[in-house]
C-alpha cells in the first residue's frame, strides 16, 4: 500500500496464536482455528511455481495480469534494474533487495483470500462464475489458478497486503499474510497456514493490493531496455484505464511506462491480419495483428517470430508455424520474421494454452487449423518480401559503396563489364546482413570483390562465343584471361582450401578425445567462424586488441586479480577466457577441453566476467557505444554436474548460450559446405583451384576469415 493509505486498527488484537483475530461473518476462521489456509500438494508448488516461472519478467507478467483482472487502473512495479537479486559474493546487498507490485484494484477481503488466492489449481472462471472482471467487465487473463505460485520461481518469501470488500464507515478491510516457501515445501500432509501480518484486520480508506517478494534465488533483473522489451512482449493490450509504471529501486527517478513492443519493420513487408480469419470446420475464427520482416537483427529473443496473444496476454511465440524447410526465402524469413497475432478463441470455451503460458496446444484441432493457416501466411510473406528486401539492400549497398560511380570511372566504355560487376555485387550482398553494410570497410571490400569476380562471368560467355568461331587464337584466349583477373579467382580457391584445413584440424582434435583447452582456444581465436559463420576474424583486429588491453587493466585495478583474454597473444599465460567480437557484440567464449563437465563455480565465475565486462563498458561509454551487446558462450560437452539454479540461468538468460564440441564441428561442416557451393556458383560454375606455391596470389593468407569475403555459411 502507498504511504497515503491510512489504516485503523480493529479493537480486537490479531496474532498467529488466536482464532484469526477478526471474527466476522465475512471472514470466519477455519475449524483448525487459523484464518488463512492453503491446501496444496508440495509437488504442485515445485512443478507449477518454481519450475515454470524462473525468469523475473515472467513472474512480473503474472502479477501484473492479476492486477489487471482485479480491475486496477494503475500498477507500480519497483525493483533493482540490472542486478542479481541474490549474489553469494554480496549477501548483505541481496538481503536488502525487494520487488514490490502495487495496484489500485478492488483488492481482497480475508475470506476472498481463502476462496481465491489460497485456492491453487481451480479454474478461476468456473470458481467465480464469469470470465469477466468484477467491475470493469474486462476479459480476465487468469484461468488456471497457478499464476499466484509464479513468485516462488525466483524467491522464497511472498508478502500479500490486500484491501477490499464493501466500503464501511471504517473504510475497507485489509488482509495481510506472508508465505514462506521452505514451510510450504515441508514434508508433511497437513495444511499450510501462512504467517499473519501486522496489518491484517485493519481498515483503510483506499482499496488495492501490494505484493512484496524477498529472499531471492540467484536471478538477474534485466537492464531497463531489456526489461521494457521483455514485459512489453508479454502484453498486447492498450486501454485508456490501464497503466503500468516500472521503477528502478536503485534510482527513484528512473522509470518507464509499459507500452507495446516497438520493432522497426522493413518497408513494404507488413501484412495485416484483420481480414484473414482462420478457417475451422465450416466457420472462420477471427484474428487481428500483423506479420512482417524486421528492419534489422533482433535485439533479443522476445522480438523474434510471431507473438500470439489471447485476452491481451502472451500465450505463444512461433518462428514459422511449424512449416517444413525448403520454401523460397526460408533463411531470411526464419531470421527476420516478426509480428503479433491476437486470437481470443484460444482462451475461451476450450483451454488451448499450456500451463506455463509459453505455448499453445498445437496438436488440438484448432491448433492444427491455426498452424495450417499460419504456414500459408508464411509462404506468402516469403514470396512478397524476399525480392523487395534484396532490391532494397542492393540499393543501400550501391549508395554506400558508390560502386556505379567507380565503374563509370574505371570502365566508361564497357557497359557489359559494369553490368557484370553489379550482378556479382548483387550475389554477394543478397544474403549479407543489413547492419553489416553500415560498416564502410566491409562495404568497400564487397565492392572490390565484386569488381574482381564480375569479369569472370563475362569471360565464360566470351569463351563460349569464341568457341563457336573458327578464329580461336591463343592471343584471343590469353586476352580474355587477362581481362578476367584470374588471380582473384585463385585467391578464392585458397580461401576454400584454408577453411578445409581448419575444419580438418578441428575434426582431428575432437577425434583425439583427449585434447586439452589450449589448442582448442587457439584454434577458435584464429578461426572464430567455427562457432558461427558470421563471426569476423579477431586475431588481427586492432580495436579488439585495445578493448582487451583496457579491460584487463581495468579488471586488475578493480579486483586486484590479473586476467588474460587471449590464447594467441600471450603464449606463456593460460587465458581465463577468449574475448571475441562481431558487429557490435563483445563475446566471452569459455572453452573447455573435450569431455569436460562444467561446474556451478565455473558457470558463476564466467557470469561474473560477463557482468564485469558490462560494468567496464558502462564506465567507458566511448567503448561501450562500439560494443552495445555483450554475450557469453560456453563450449563444453557436459553440464550434468550443474545444479538446477545454474541450469535455469543458462537456459533462460538470453545473453548466454552453450555448444558441445560435436555441435561446433557439425555446424561448421554444414556452413563450410554452403561456402564452397556459393563460391562455385559465384564463379559461374568454374571450380577454383588453390594456386601453385610459386604463383603470386592477390589475397593474403589472412583472408581466410576476412569479413570482406561473403558470409556464405549464412
Amino acid at each position: 500500500m502507498s504511504d497515503a493509505v491510512n489504516h485503523e486498527q480493529l479493537p480486537m488484537s490479531l496474532s498467529e496464536g488466536d482464532a484469526g483475530g477478526v471474527q466476522s461473518p465475512e471472514a470466519p476462521a477455519s475449524e483448525s482455528g487459523h484464518q488463512y489456509t492453503m491446501r496444496i500438494s508440495r509437488l504442485t508448488i515445485d512443478k507449477l511455481g518454481i519450475k515454470l516461472y524462473d525468469r523475473v519478467s515472467a513472474v512480473l507478467a503474472e502479477l501484473i495480469a492479476n492486477s489487471y483482472d482485479a480491475d486496477a487502473e494503475n500498477v507500480t512495479v519497483t525493483l533493482p534494474w540490472g542486478a542479481f537479486l541474490y549474489d553469494p559474493k554480496a549477501p548483505h546487498l541481496s538481503a536488502a533487495y525487494e520487488v514490490v507490485i502495487q495496484d489500485d484494484g478492488h483488492g481482497m477481503t480475508p475470506s476472498e483470500v481463502n476462496r481465491h488466492y489460497l485456492t491453487v489449481g481451480a479454474d478461476r472462471r468456473t470458481r467465480t462464475g464469469s470470465d469477466k472482471s468484477r467491475e470493469k467487465n474486462r476479459p480476465v487473463m487468469g484461468r488456471k489458478g497457478i499464476g499466484k505460485l509464479a513468485p516462488f520461481g525466483i524467491c522464497k518469501t511472498v508478502e500479500v497486503i490486500s484491501t477490499g470488500g464493501e466500503l464501511t464507515d471504517r473504510g475497507y478491510i485489509t488482509s495481510h499474510l506472508i508465505l514462506h516457501l521452505p514451510d510450504m515445501l515441508a514434508d508433511t500432509d497437513s495444511d499450510y497456514h501462512p504467517e499473519i501480518g501486522d496489518l491484517n484486520g485493519t481498515w483503510s480508506d483506499k482499496r488495492g493490493s501490494v505484493i512484496k517478494l524477498r529472499d531471492f534465488s540467484r536471478k538477474r533483473v534485466p537492464s531497463k531496455e531489456e526489461l521494457n522489451r521483455q514485459l512489453a512482449a508479454r502484453f498486447g493490450l492498450e486501454r485508456a484505464d490501464w497503466r503500468v509504471c516500472v521503477k528502478n529501486a536503485s534510482k527513484v527517478s528512473d522509470e518507464f511506462t509499459l507500452g507495446r513492443l516497438k520493432i522497426d519493420l522493413m518497408d513494404g513487408t507488413r501484412i495485416e491480419l484483420d481480414n484473414r480469419p482462420v478457417p475451422f470446420d465450416s466457420s472462420f475464427l477471427p484474428v487481428t495483428g500483423y506479420v512482417a520482416y524486421s528492419d534489422g537483427p533482433y535485439k533479443d529473443a522476445n522480438m523474434a517470430g510471431v507473438r500470439i496473444y489471447a485476452r491481451g496476454k502472451f500465450v505463444a511465440q512461433t518462428a514459422d508455424f511449424g512449416i517444413a524447410a525448403g520454401f523460397h526465402g526460408e533463411f531470411k524469413l526464419r531470421s527476420y520474421i516478426v509480428g503479433e497475432l491476437h486470437a481470443e478463441w484460444l482462451d475461451e470455451d476450450e483451454d488451448l494454452i499450456r500451463s506455463d503460458r509459453q505455448d499453445i496446444i498445437w496438436s488440438s484441432d484448432i491448433g492444427e487449423a491455426l498452424s495450417t493457416w499460419g504456414q500459408d501466411l508464411i509462404r506468402e510473406l516469403a514470396r512478397r518480401s524476399e525480392d523487395f528486401a534484396r532490391r532494397e539492400k542492393m540499393r543501400y549497398f550501391l549508395e554506400k559503396s558508390q560502386l556505379e560511380q567507380k565503374l563509370r570511372e574505371a570502365a566508361p566504355s564497357d557497359p557489359a563489364y559494369r553490368d557484370s560487376v553489379k550482378e556479382a555485387a548483387a550475389l554477394l550482398v543478397r544474403d549479407t546482413d543489413r547492419d553489416s553494410l553500415k560498416n564502410p570497410e566491409h562495404v568497400e571490400r564487397l565492392g572490390n570483390l565484386a569488381m574482381s569476380l564480375g569479369p569472370h562471368r563475362s569471360l565464360l560467355q566470351a569463351l563460349r562465343e569464341v568457341a563457336d568461331t573458327t578464329e580461336t587464337t591463343v592471343d584471343a584466349v590469353m586476352d580474355l584471361f587477362q581481362k578476367a583477373h584470374i588471380a582473384e579467382m585463385y585467391s578464392l580457391g585458397q580461401v576454400a582450401a584454408e577453411r578445409l584445413e581448419v575444419v580438418a584440424k578441428l575434426e582431428a582434435l575432437i577425434s583425439d578425445g583427449k585434447t586439452l583447452e589450449r589448442p582448442l582456444q587457439e584454434l577458435i581465436e584464429q578461426a572464430p567462424w567455427l562457432l558461427a559463420p558470421e563471426w569476423t576474424p579477431l586475431g588481427m583486429n586492432e580495436s579488439l586488441k585495445r578493448v582487451r588491453a583496457s579491460f584487463e587493466a581495468w579488471y586488475a585495478k578493480k579486483y586486484g586479480v590479473p586476467i588474460s583474454t587471449s590464447a594467441i597473444e600471450r603464449k606463456a599465460k593460460e587465458p581465463d577466457f577468449v574475448l571475441l567480437h562481431d558487429s557490435g557484440i563483445l563475446w566471452i567464449v569459455e572453452i573447455k577441453r573435450m569431455g569436460y563437465k562444467l561446474t556451478d563455480a565455473e558457470f558463476l565465475n564466467a557470469m561474473n566476467y560477463l557482468d564485469s565486462l558490462h560494468r567496464f563498458l558502462e564506465e567507458n561509454p566511448d567503448l561501450g557505444q562500439q560494443f552495445p551487446y555483450r554475450k557469453l558462450t560456453f563450449v563444453v560437452d557436459y553440464i550434468d554436474r550443474m545444479n538446477a539454479v545454474s541450469l535455469s540461468s543458462l537456459e533462460s538468460d538470453v545473453r548466454v548460450s552453450r555448444k558441445t564440441w560435436h555441435e561446433v564441428l557439425d555446424s561448421t561442416k554444414r556452413a563450410h559446405k554452403d561456402f564452397l557451393d556459393r563460391v562455385e556458383s559465384t564463379a559461374g560454375g568454374w571450380t577454383p583451384v588453390a594456386p601453385e606455391p610459386a604463383r603470386r596470389v592477390i589475397a593474403p593468407r589472412d583472408s581466410t576469415d576476412d569479413p570482406a569475403q561473403p558470409q556464405l555459411g549464412q
